[in-house]
């Protein structure tokens, strides 16, 4: 078992800096066990980030490590999503649906680092972090006093499972008291994860059917991403009391030089689906928010039609179920 780290500390530890997820108990089983290895990997810029004692702390000493090596590579950089103009317009109407003490978790992409530029400048505040995901715009927040962790789960830190992002971000979060690294068994929990005060759940989509079902990951037989925590943040913030589940996706996209509607009347046969539709509650384009929680099924085909884009709404109408 290999993983990257931070330079040694002064009590022997390697921190698993930028990186808990599935790695870290697989490793530290490793370095127990007499018939595998356990390998490090030093890399010299990887930011130094604390983890919770009862959780094995996001370290491990070097009495535990079958061999290290010390690697001349530089940590990941995320380069910035630019944002767009349809970006912009999902934020404002992702913040309106947000309030005070609100639990946020955040998914990749211009829209999340949007929202949180526009909780930062705004008066809303007291929030808590509980994201699977450690981001740029969470720092924002930190640095605009927005964040309290007063969320009835780890007080007082915000807690991810992986970081990505710039070269600032890690520089912040190096030894920062405040940011806690858990194993992803914990961060992605959604009995833990309904347990937050007011949990919102912020995540990205490919695609939306008439019924509400989401698809994150997969288009046809092509996959562009991993399945990662989004089922299991919407499930927990669904289950949440106050919680929302909030899912963001233009209303259009391109593919083959073919501009498609994002809000389909139904998907192909054999799609894979990321969310089905009983855990959807709020679906958010730049034309509007459709909440889908208490609505009938033909509620929530008029809901979703209303967020399309106005050149596709005619058609979906046509081909909508029961129409």
């Amino acid at each position: 078992m290999a993983t990257a780290t931070a330079p040694i500390d002064e009590r022997g530890f390697f921190s698993l800096g930028l990186h808990s997820g599935a790695t870290f108990n697989a490793l530290l089983a490793a370095g127990r066990d007499p018939d595998r290895l356990a390998i490090v990997e030093v890399v010299r810029d990887m930011p130094h980030i604390f983890g919770l004692g009862q959780y094995g702390g996001h370290r491990i000493h070097v009495s535990e490590v079958d061999c290290v090596i010390e690697s001349d590579r530089s940590v990941f950089v995320l380069p910035d999503a630019p944002i767009t103009e349809e970006d912009e317009r999902i934020a404002r109407h992702v913040e309106h649906l947000i309030d005070d003490g609100a639990t946020l978790q955040f998914g990749i992409g211009g829209i999340p680092n949007s929202v949180a530029q526009l909780l930062a400048s705004g008066q809303k505040g007291d929030f808590g972090i509980h994201t699977e995901m450690f981001v740029d715009g969470i720092m924002h927040l930190h640095r605009a006093g927005k964040i309290s962790n007063q969320k009835g789960m780890f007080d007082g830190f915000s807690i991810a499972t992986f970081g990505a992002g710039s070269a600032a971000l890690y520089r912040w979060m190096d030894r920062n008291p405040e940011v806690r690294m858990l194993p992803v068994a914990q961060v992605n929990d959604p009995a833990i994860i309904r347990q937050n005060r007011r949990m919102v759940s912020i995540n990205g989509a490919l695609s939306v059917d008439l019924s509400g079902q989401v698809m994150a990951d997969t288009v046809g037989p092509r996959q562009y991403s991993g399945v990662g925590g989004h089922e299991l943040f919407v499930i927990g913030a669904h289950d949440c009391p106050d919680g929302k589940s909030i899912i963001c996706l233009h209303s259009t996209a391109t593919a083959n030089g073919q501009r498609l509607s994002s809000i389909a009347d139904s998907f192909p046969a054999g799609t894979p689906v990321s969310t089905p539709r009983h855990h959807v509650q709020f679906v958010v384009t730049e034309h509007g928010v459709a909440s889908l929680g208490m609505l009938t099924a033909r509620e929530r085909v008029d809901a979703l039609i209303e967020i399309a884009h106005p050149d596709f709404r005619d058609a979906l109408r046509a081909a909508a179920p029961g129409r």
